[in-house]
Order: structure tokens, then sequence, then C-alpha cells
């Protein structure tokens, strides 16, 4: 017993400087810091002609619901008219009309046999 205290404590001042260093999980180091770059793809145009899977951020109208789905519309901004896939989620409880601007972020989907579209991960309502 007499020789386990000076162990213990000696095991504890050996450890303080490493417990001391530790950020934990919590802490703000770590991960990427540096210049983000931005959605260049932030009209209706550039993202037909955008790879698949490229973000966007569009902002325009949905103008109608295409006609036997449930979560496709037609999308339009100053370049033109696009479909976007908008999962009933995403509208929280708000109602959206073709009088309301939105802004949709998201992604490019192009199908071989398909339009292209959007498929949205972000929808907002700005007016």
């Amino acid at each position: 017993m007499r020789h386990i205290l000076p162990a213990l404590a000696l095991v504890v001042g050996l450890s303080t400087p490493a417990l001391a260093a530790y950020n934990g999980p919590s802490s703000g180091y770590g991960g990427f810091q540096g210049p983000t770059a931005t959605v260049e793809t932030n009209t209706v145009a550039k993202a037909l002609k955008a790879w698949d899977d490229s973000p966007v951020v569009l902002t325009g109208n949905i103008v109608q619901r295409m006609a036997g789905s449930d979560d496709k519309y037609m999308f339009r901004d100053a370049t033109g008219q696009i479909i976007v896939d908008i999962d009933y989620e995403l509208f929280w409880g708000k109602t959206v009309t073709p009088n309301n601007t939105v802004r949709i972020s998201g992604e490019v989907d192009k199908d071989m046999f398909e339009p292209t579209k959007i498929d949205v991960k972000l929808l907002e309502v700005i007016k």
C-alpha cells in the first residue's frame, strides 16, 4: 500500500500534460480551414449545361406541379425553366404559390432518357 500511493501520484503527474493537450471531439479545431469554392451554377441555363451531380443554387419561381407527380415541379428563372424534384418534407408546412420567389439548393440530375432536373435538398421562400 505504501508503494501504491507514490506510484499513483507519479502516473497522475505524468499524464496531466497529455490530458491538457487533448482537444476533445467538441473542440473547434480540426477539419479544413481555407477558401471555399462558390457555386457557379446559379441559373437554369447554366444548370441545363452542368455535369450530373453538380451543386446548384437557383432563385426563381415554382410555376406548376408536373402532371402525375407528387414531387416534381416546373421551376422558372429569368434564363429558362427546369423540372425540380422537391420532397414534401422540404416545404415544412409552407404554402408556396407561383407568385412566391424561392431559392432552391440541390444538385443536377441527368438521366439518359429523361430531361435534366434538379434534385432539391433545401427550399427557402424569399418573398
